[in-house]
């Protein structure tokens, strides 16, 4: 019976094709594959009897209500459904549906079914293939119904073979999160459709902390314009052949984020495609789907095979943020719920862990961090060195005096320090500081998003107006000049830092050379900074945890100091020959201080 009815189907779509050959169209745009703005309607009782105690419009057939059931007006069990819409499908051909379906599940095409499992029972896929489907819209109704248990139903399809469901992947999963070789597992996937949740994807892989790429060759039928759609949690990007299509290398700040690309002049015939993806904490999820949205060179009846020269483009897109993180530079460093000291502490983290950063304030002096459990939460941003596992954005392209990943780090406009400073009068208390090292002064409190308008020298004495919100700042008046300066550098002579108010005052930039700067010219140290190795070192060939280890330095050897990174977190130096970078705790200054090295 089944072959009769697919094959009497096929008679039909033979002469639709005939028609549709006889009257020439433009081109035809698809429904986003599995359809759009279905018309629903929802049921009491298995039989779709009655009338609907639910009628809406639902985006798409993918459900899963387990336990539960579509609406608080539809019951748990016992319950049907209808959904019917009209689909425009771009070229004539082989389409492939797929339904899955706990319990029953029917389906039709005009008036020709294509699936018929009207059964009790758990979760089933079924999968048809239709030969000569012609182009031109089509009406599809599928017809569902919950007995007891779980409830679940979800509905697909695809041109051809060139689906990301029937495609065997070769996959390999890596600990690290930079696809660093070799890699921890290899094995064949059938699909990118996978939520780990907390958990990890095989054993022998890492629960956080991983990547993984797939690489296969599909075959794309039709030439013309394809849709790839992307959901991450966190970071992915895609390759068809050599041409990057999608670069989402970032995490996000709302957990799971799908996006989509197309592709335009996407020839017909094998490909080979990529996927690379990364996972930080937390959960962990990727899904890949692409679909046939405009045929090209077939019109409306279409069925050739175009142009096979034509390469594959791309919509271009703005490339979007890297991977930021803040490794921690002392132990027993507060977190909490919000940006400020006034935020409730909700845990502590100790060197060396690093966190992925999701955002920060406007001017990063607060960072929100993710931790392994997944919890987001805030750092101040004193007391940890940021970096980007994209070496090329740690470097300072653009001159502006910080990395290029500073740009790359999300902002979240949430006010961390109080109002500027009250008008003179009988409250505001000023004090006596002095510095115990060479220190910058800055027009803003805050390490990145200020700019750097003098220096002030070791033991000189200045006047302290106030601090900022978290105290971790001073804002001073050095020989007629205001500015910001680290309070880590100064010592307080004549009170405490809650004798002052707090501001966020941005203050303008002084007349140039009204200010002492230790330098002889920009870039080179006016003095040789010298250090001592507090334990054997690792040299690595970056200034970063994940660099590569290229040698080491023996416990109490000296050596000179011939820069650091922006954030005085590594050192670089040259040992018997080598140079490279060191972690700056183990390292004891016996000749010069840290702002005198050049930042490299």
């Amino acid at each position: 019976m089944r072959k009769l009815t697919i094959y009497g189907l096929v008679i039909v779509l033979i002469c639709g094709l005939f028609l549709a050959a006889a009257i020439p169209g433009p081109e035809q745009i698809a429904s986003a594959n599995a359809g759009t703005n279905w018309n629903a309607a929802y049921f009491n009782g298995t039989l779709l009897q009655g009338s609907p105690v639910l009628s809406r419009v639902d985006n798409q057939i993918n459900f899963n209500w387990g336990a539960g059931s579509p609406d608080a007006s539809v019951p748990v069990d016992n319950f049907s459904a209808r959904w019917t819409k009209t689909v425009n499908f771009p070229t004539t051909g082989t389409w492939t549906f797929k339904v899955g379906a706990d319990d029953g599940v029917r389906m039709w095409i005009d008036v020709t079914p294509i699936v018929d499992k009207w059964r009790n029972g758990g979760y089933e896929v079924y999968q048809v293939s239709i030969d000569q489907l012609t182009a031109g819209t089509h009406e599809l109704k599928v017809e569902y119904y919950e007995s007891v248990g779980d409830a679940r139903i979800d509905v697909q399809w695809w041109y051809g073979g060139a689906s990301a469901q029937d495609v065997q992947w070769n996959a390999a999963y890596y600990n690290n999160i930079v696809l660093g070789e070799p890699p921890a597992l290899t094995r064949v996937d059938n699909d990118i459709n996978f939520d780990w949740g907390n958990g990890r994807p095989a054993d022998g892989v890492s629960t956080d902390n991983f990547s993984v790429r797939w690489k296969a060759t599909v075959d794309f039928p039709v030439p013309g314009r394809w849709r790839f759609k992307v959901g991450v949690d966190d970071g992915a990007r895609v390759f068809i052949d050599v041409t990057e299509i999608m670069n989402e290398w970032h995490g996000s700040a709302s957990g799971y984020t799908e996006y989509e690309v197309d592709v335009y002049s996407l020839t017909s015939g094998n490909h080979e495609v990529t996927v690379e993806y990364f996972e930080i904490s937390g959960a962990a999820r990727i899904n890949v789907d692409w679909w046939l949205v405009e045929a090209t060179g077939t019109g409306a009846g279409g069925g050739g095979t175009g142009d096979t020269t034509t390469p594959v483009e791309a919509v271009p897109t703005v490339r979007p943020p890297t991977v930021v993180m803040a490794g921690v530079t002392a132990n027993n460093v507060n977190v909490r719920t919000g940006p400020g000291l006034g935020y409730p502490v909700v845990g502590r983290l100790d060197y060396p862990d690093d966190y992925f950063v999701v955002a920060g304030v406007p001017d990063l002096s607060w960072l929100l961090i993710r931790l392994e459990n997944g919890s987001e939460v805030w750092v101040s941003n004193v007391w940890v060195y940021l970096y980007s596992t994209d070496e090329a954005r740690n470097e300072d392209t653009t001159g502006g005096g910080q990395p290029d990943f500073v740009d790359d780090i999300p902002r979240i406009d949430m006010p961390v320090a109080p109002p500027s400073l009250p008008p003179e009068g009988p409250s505001r208390v000023t004090l006596t500081g002095q510095t115990t090292d060479t220190v910058r002064l800055r027009d803003g409190a805050s390490l990145y998003g200020s700019r750097v308008i003098g220096s002030v020298p070791q033991g000189a004495g200045f006047t302290v107006e106030a601090h900022n919100g978290n105290g971790a700042w001073y804002l001073i008046s050095y020989q007629g000049i205001r500015g910001w300066v680290s309070a880590l550098y100064v010592r307080l002579l004549d009170g405490t830092v809650s004798d002052l108010v707090a501001s966020s005052e941005v203050v303008p930039a002084p007349p140039l050379g009204q200010v002492f700067v230790p330098e002889e010219q920009p870039g080179v140290p006016a003095v040789t900074v010298r250090g001592r190795a507090n334990s054997n070192l690792r040299m690595r060939d970056a200034a970063s945890l994940y660099g590569d280890q290229i040698g080491s330095v023996p416990e109490n050897a000296e050596f000179v100091i011939e820069g650091r990174n922006t954030n005085g977190a590594w050192y670089l130096i040259t040992w018997e020959g080598q140079q490279g970078w060191v972690n700056s705790p183990y390292v004891t200054l016996i000749e010069g201080t840290v702002p005198d090295l050049p930042i490299r």
